[in-house]
């Protein structure tokens, strides 16, 4: 499906594509099979978000995320704080999905705000999420009819799953060492791990899926909304942040300790764990579908996951020097498309 058949299907339906389409350009565009992501514009003039998918596959995607987004807009994003983008359009078209939601603007990207900010922010919508907490059987029985529910038992088939995927598609003894470290650094803390689930927690929790405007904050991926321990999203934002913003990390990881104690730290640093496991399973099984330059790239991002997850293992700090070296590899492989790609969201 190119953006010529693409556009004369959302044509009659009031959009317009725009000329610079972000979203199909760099290494995300690569990794996408099913759905297209498009920015577009309304016969009004109004910037909106496009997905479309002609795939049942990529219609699933959409419908599952459209569905998490009824459920959480009803029950959750309620008020004035915690948001998602307006919905434009939903229906099919010529055998295509197509999804439209208002394009929201921001000043500037998160990680441009002063650190104070990030912090106040990012931790306001955390607790925001931690709010809501399925307490009661019936509450759980409500929300596993939409919403995955993992406890320790889910992570650790998850985990199992990474560990399984990694030593297929890496073939590294010592990784797989540590996978197993890993592991059982997990299983031996499932009390510590259930008695911090039933929380609802946002599992790709990155700037790039959500968007500051003002006071509010608005979530954009919904697809990925589940309930489990109420530091997974955590997690997966404090792992992008060892590159991206590593002083932040220091400050909310000194903010749990201080705030919540040693049992919600370990929780936390057993997430990172977690998320990093998925890192790895998603970079080993992405080394098939790459080449060049690119590829490159995706070994030196095993290898640098790699030893922070080694870090964690031991608890151990992660040295400055070791991350600024990476991103001057991770700099010179990528592509322009992607550098371009990064600016939407992030600075380095």
């Amino acid at each position: 499906m190119n953006l010529e058949k693409i556009a004369s299907i959302i044509a009659p339906l009031g959009f317009e594509l725009d000329e610079e389409q972000p979203h199909m350009k760099g290494e995300r565009f690569l990794m996408m099979k099913n759905k297209y992501v498009l920015s577009a514009t309304t016969d009004k003039g109004n910037k909106v978000i496009l997905k479309i998918a002609h795939h049942e596959d990529g219609k699933k995607e959409i419908m599952d995320e459209k569905l998490n987004r009824d459920v959480l807009t009803s029950v959750v994003f309620s008020n004035d704080r915690l948001m998602v983008p307006e919905e434009i359009y939903f229906g099919i078209k010529d055998g295509h999905l197509v999804w439209a939601t208002a394009f929201i603007p921001q000043e500037k990207v998160f990680v441009a705000h002063s650190i104070e900010d990030q912090f106040f922010k990012i931790l306001r919508v955390f607790e925001e999420q931690e709010a809501f907490h399925a307490t009661t059987f019936e509450h759980l029985k409500s929300i596993s009819k939409v919403f995955p529910v993992f406890h320790a038992k889910e992570y650790f088939e998850e985990f199992k799953k990474f560990a399984n995927s990694v030593s297929k598609n890496i073939k590294d003894r010592n990784l797989d060492d540590l996978m197993s470290d890993a592991y059982e650094l997990l299983v031996s803390n499932k009390k510590n791990i259930d008695e911090f689930s039933n929380y609802l927690t946002h599992t790709d929790f990155v700037p790039h899926n959500f968007r500051i405007r003002g006071n509010a904050i608005f979530m954009l991926d919904l697809s990925s909304v589940h309930f489990g321990n109420k530091y997974e999203g955590w997690a997966r934002f404090m792992n992008y942040m060892v590159i991206h913003n590593p002083h932040l990390n220091k400050l909310l990881s000194e903010y749990v300790l201080k705030n919540r104690g040693v049992k919600e730290q370990l929780s936390l640093r057993l997430m990172r764990i977690y998320k990093i496991g998925f890192l790895l399973q998603f970079y080993g099984a992405s080394l098939s579908k790459t080449e060049g330059d690119l590829q490159k790239l995706t070994m030196e991002r095993i290898s640098f996951w790699q030893t922070i997850l080694e870090h964690l293992v031991n608890n151990e700090e992660v040295p400055e020097s070791f991350v600024e070296s990476y991103k001057d590899i991770r700099d010179n492989l990528r592509s322009k498309d992607e550098k371009d790609r990064q600016k939407e969201f992030a600075i380095a």
